[in-house]
């Protein structure tokens, strides 16, 4: 029964520790485009995807159909 358990038990850890790599693989590439826009000259672009996220995630913008929190006429 040990043996089963340490394996679910490294199994878990291993899915953890990917997880959490793809995870900071995935923010590291989007610093990196960032960056990029911001050093082609492409502030524009930079600002417009910046302001789609922030309309879609905060709650500040709840009456925005685009919004995750946006509940409509009910």
């Amino acid at each position: 029964m040990k043996p089963i358990l340490k394996k679910i038990g490294d199994v878990l850890f291993k899915s953890y520790l990917i997880l959490v790599l793809a995870w900071v693989l995935f923010a590291f590439s989007f610093q990196v485009f960032f960056v990029y826009l911001e050093l082609s000259g492409q502030e524009e672009l930079a600002k417009h995807y910046s302001d789609e996220i922030t309309i879609r995630i905060d709650g500040n913008f709840k009456n925005n159909p685009k919004n995750i929190w946006y509940e409509g006429d009910k």
